[in-house]
């Protein structure tokens, strides 16, 4: 069982949350999509090398996922690591799932993800009657600034999408490519961070990109105002309480393994802001 903070629900009812949606939620919605961890040790195997092979599945083991990335993007020739993105994200059709109208529902003027799939544009579309509720912006997007200060709704995609495979952000270099040939993006996003309050969904805390932003915003622009994050639960009370102090966060857990769970989360969570929104007399 979940249980939202109240303090979370009156946030996102008045508009002053970003969401950001990891993996776990494309998992959620279609069972078959690969985790981070997942895709790299498939791409992993695929290596020529037995040495590579098995130093991909200890950098794997370690969470030195960004190395293991790294290694394995210097050995596949990119027309392989294109034909296996493809296979892995560019489905057709786009899976339904109703949690995507719980998180729309929730009516967040930016969304940001990691993910390379479409589901969450293609889903917030046919969940807003087949109209395009929010404008999808990927990380090398010059018009970013003037979305957000218009009230247009924006999906943020801050690797990339697979609808432009050539400029997927996978290893180290092409972090440090795109945050470095864009960084008005980058600061945009850590600004809204910094300002909003961030709800975290389908993430793991050993998410590398999100270590970073949480840990640039807690050491210059410390708040006693925890962001929030859904999250299957911490295999010890002091492995969640380093974290929270670490990151901030506040974290809403449910039973390991249990992610069949989430859909139900969500649609609670929408139920209870549009609750909320109704009672203040705010839009819905």
């Amino acid at each position: 069982m979940v249980t939202w903070p109240p303090a979370l629900v009156t946030e996102v009812a008045e508009r002053r949350v970003v969401i950001f949606v990891g993996a776990g939620i494309s998992k959620a919605a279609h069972n078959d999509m690969p985790s981070w961890p997942s895709l790299l040790e498939e791409m992993g195997a695929k290596l020529p090398k037995k040495k590579d092979r098995e130093l991909v599945k200890r950098l794997i083991r370690y969470e030195r996922l960004l190395d293991a990335a790294e290694l394995i993007n210097s050995q596949v020739i990119p027309a392989d690591r294109r034909a296996l993105l493809e296979e892995k994200f560019k489905l057709a059709p786009v899976p339904e799932a109703a949690l995507y109208s719980h998180i729309l529902e929730l009516d967040p003027k930016v969304c940001i993800t990691t993910n390379y799939d479409q589901f969450i544009e293609k889903n917030f579309e046919r969940f807003s009657g087949g109209m395009s509720s929010h404008q999808v912006r990927l990380y090398n997007f010059d018009g970013l600034i003037s979305d957000l200060r218009s009230p247009a709704r924006i999906i943020l995609k801050i690797h990339g999408c697979i609808t432009e495979p050539s400029n997927i952000v996978l290893d180290k270099k092409s972090y440090f490519n795109a945050k470095s040939q864009n960084p008005g993006v980058y600061e945009a996003v850590k600004a809204l961070c910094t300002v909003n309050t961030v709800l975290f969904l389908g993430y793991s805390m050993g998410d590398p990109d999100i270590q970073l932003i949480l840990e640039d915003i807690n050491a210059k622009a410390k708040s006693d105002h925890r962001h929030f994050a859904l999250v299957p639960k911490f295999e010890h009370p002091s492995l969640r309480e380093a974290n929270q102090h670490t990151y901030n966060v506040e974290f809403i857990e449910y039973p390991s393994g249990r992610h069949d769970l989430v859909p139900k989360a969500l649609k609670e969570l929408s139920e209870a802001v549009v609750a909320t929104r109704a009672s203040s007399g705010s839009r819905v």
